[in-house]
């Protein structure tokens, strides 16, 4: 049995781009948050806030397991969202839970080496039972947080995306459908001005500025690109009133943000254009519309768990993961068991 290498640093950097290229982790490009997306726009976001710490397992010169992760003053994640730990497609068995062993050492290592207070990790595993990554954190005493995420699948055609749409939804699509003008900025109308028309918008309508103006033009270069789409709704005087963004991974499209006028909360704004940018990515032969997080009761301020109200009503699947959150313990284990 081969020995197993951690890589990072200046040689995980220099390999990266082979690896995510390769069949076996296809998946990583799939959605633009892990994909090429995020790796242009958090760093942007966060600048010097961040440090890298993504790496690999390696074995006989190729990786078992890919870990984008960084870190700030305290917590080790991926740029404030849970570290997804990424295996090699096909790997089963016992040499798939070495190298997770493999993943949870390196990352009990990062925490100690810069006196990191508390590590995040996603684990999709939807079997019913105790899936290996949340043996290893429990482990390491972890904490486990039940997260919901809105789904639509986009290859399924209109119709099956109409069956998932809230019923109370379809007159309130067909009002904005009547009443907004859209004009959408992307692959086939690279237009500046009105991104900055809507970086503006968002701007007033946050009451502050949200993001620096490198994360912006990440942004812009990406649905620029065709990796995604803003669609602005206009009242018939030409006021702009919504706007929403949508970045694109190789199979999955994200709703990356909506903005809309306060002032009109009594009418409808956000609807026709969410469900026109979802069948926008639909044409851009994306799988799935990824609505983002659905906070549960008790979890979440009034107005997050109102607009992941909102945002569930175009979903024609809710995912379930979980969340491992642990400390630093002087208990934690190494091992699988």
């Amino acid at each position: 049995m081969m020995a197993l290498q951690i890589v990072s640093g200046e040689e995980f950097s220099a390999n990266i781009e082979s690896w995510r290229r390769s069949a076996e982790f296809s998946l990583i490009d799939e959605h633009p948050i892990y994909g090429a997306f995020g790796r242009s726009y958090y760093p942007a976001v966060y600048g010097e806030r961040r440090s890298d710490a993504s790496f690999a397992v390696i074995s006989g010169g190729q990786p078992l397991a890919i870990v984008p992760c960084t870190f700030g003053e305290t917590e080790l994640d991926y740029f404030g969202s849970a570290i997804r730990i990424f295996m090699r497609s096909g790997l089963e068995g016992s040499e798939a839970q070495r190298a997770l062993v493999a993943v949870f050492s390196h990352i009990d290592s990062i925490m100690s080496a810069h006196g990191i207070r508390r590590v995040t990790v996603r684990d999709d595993d939807r079997l019913g039972t105790l899936s290996s990554i949340g043996k290893l954190a429990l482990n390491r005493r972890a904490s486990a947080e039940m997260r919901l995420s809105g789904f639509c699948a986009l290859d399924e055609g209109e119709a099956a995306m109409r069956r998932g749409l809230r019923k109370s939804f379809q007159s309130l699509v067909n009002w904005g459908q009547r009443n907004l003008k859209i004009t959408s900025v992307g692959g086939g109308n690279p237009d500046r001005a009105l991104f900055t028309r809507y970086r503006e918008f968002h701007s007033v309508v946050a009451a502050r500025v949200t993001r620096s103006e490198q994360s912006w033009d990440a942004m812009f270069d990406s649905i620029a690109a065709g990796h995604g789409e803003l669609v602005l709704g206009f009242l018939a005087s030409g006021e702009l009133v919504a706007g929403n963004l949508v970045v694109d991974g190789t199979t999955t499209s994200f709703y990356a943000s909506g903005v809309y006028d306060r002032e009109r909360f009594d009418q409808p704004l956000g609807h026709w254009p969410l469900w026109l940018a979802m069948l926008h990515s639909a044409e851009r032969e994306k799988r799935v519309f990824d609505l983002g997080d659905l906070p549960l009761a008790g979890t979440a301020t009034e107005k997050e768990f109102s607009i992941g109200y909102f945002k569930r009503g175009f979903a024609t699947t809710i995912g379930t993961w979980i969340a491992w959150k642990w400390p630093v313990s002087s208990e934690a284990e190494g091992g699988g068991g």
